[in-house]
């Protein structure tokens, strides 16, 4: 593992805490949320079939955090790739856009479960 200062370090636990909240919302469309949650990467596959036939939005909002865990992950791994340096500030703009992106698939499945009680 490359060696890192503990302010890029705290930033990479940030984006890591980031992914797997939007994970952990993936998950909550499958069937068994908990079992999905557990083996890592079903969950982006399990929202993927529960929305097939949903709305556009629903779609679009599995696929852009489908982009952005990818961006996560390949961010991280760059580390181990390249003699670049770390900044922090990267991991951290991940992060918000990991964020964002949560926020807006959860809002999108709160629309529809209105829509359904209604």
């Amino acid at each position: 593992m490359p060696h890192l200062p503990e302010k890029t370090l705290a930033a990479i636990g940030r984006m890591t805490v980031a992914a797997a909240d939007l994970e952990h919302l993936l998950a909550g469309l499958s069937a068994d949320p908990a079992a999905t949650f557990a083996r890592p990467g079903a969950a982006l596959g399990e929202a993927r079939e529960a929305v097939r036939a949903a709305s556009g939005h629903q779609v679009a909002a599995v696929e852009a955090a489908a982009t952005q865990l990818a961006v996560a992950q390949s961010a991280l791994r760059r580390l181990w790739l390249t003699e670049a340096p770390a900044d922090s500030a990267a991991f951290d703009e991940i992060t918000a856009h990991l964020r964002r992106c949560h926020d807006w698939l959860a809002q999108h499945l709160r629309s529809a479960r209105n829509v359904v009680l209604q």
